[in-house]
């Protein structure tokens, strides 16, 4: 793996409040069109005939879409590396502690608890989707339903509405987080990731994030198609 902290910009100025990039290019383009394609996928859900299609082609879309995240979570920019925001069950509880004295600390990506709602979002949605391709339902046949008997099907479909509900739980839950957070330390979670950039505090020792090399965006998106194409026969 490359080794970001050669490849992130220098910026010795730490006594006052600074701008940095924080968010790359395509962590803003996947988080902004993972929440439109989960809207139409939802919007959808009840939708008949050929107007379920388009339920179908978002939820192979998310797919592709979750590929391309995990893809990115080991050759993107700092903060989006899996190794920079997931951390262990100790430093969560302990940031969900501060957070409940209001003295959560300071972090320039994802904190700590932050960081395993993306993992559980990710796991949700990519088992919510994955499941759709196999369900017979209301007389709607998976693309993949043929591959496991009618049975089964059914009971994926079941399951699928199930788990769609609980991933709308962590959607609100998110929601929820974000706007305390804002709320509490005054900074704007959305607008970083719409503009890429932080205000960070003063004393804070963070530097701007390295511009990303396109080659590692063609390998996300080249890996991330491959692996929605090959469940396909």
């Amino acid at each position: 793996m490359l080794d970001q902290q050669t490849l992130d910009k220098t910026d010795g100025e730490t006594s006052h409040k600074k701008t940095i990039r924080v968010w790359d290019l395509p962590t803003r383009v996947f988080h902004w069109t993972l929440l439109v394609l989960v809207t139409v996928a939802w919007v959808s859900s009840e939708a008949d005939g050929v107007l379920f299609n388009i339920h179908v082609v978002t939820g192979i879309a998310v797919l592709a879409m979750v590929a391309f995240r995990l893809v990115w979570g080991v050759i993107g920019s700092r903060h989006a590396l899996f190794i920079n925001f997931v951390t262990s069950w100790q430093k969560g509880r302990d940031y969900g502690e501060a957070l409940l004295a209001f003295k959560p600390p300071y972090h320039v990506g994802h904190n700590p608890l932050g960081g395993w709602m993306i993992i559980a979002l990710l796991a949700t949605l990519a088992f919510t989707a994955f499941n759709g391709l196999f369900i017979t339902e209301d007389g709607f046949s998976g693309p993949l339903s043929g591959a496991v008997s009618p049975e089964i099907s059914h009971a994926m479909g079941e399951l699928h509405e199930g788990v769609a509900g609980f991933l709308g739980f962590l959607v609100g839950f998110h929601v929820f987080g974000v706007i305390v957070h804002g709320l509490m330390t005054r900074e704007n979670l959305p607008r970083a990731m719409w503009i890429g950039d932080k205000v960070v505090p003063e004393g804070i020792n963070a530097t701007s994030i390295a511009k990303v090399s396109w080659w590692r965006v063609v390998v996300a998106v080249a890996l991330s198609i491959a692996a929605v194409w090959s469940l396909f026969p």
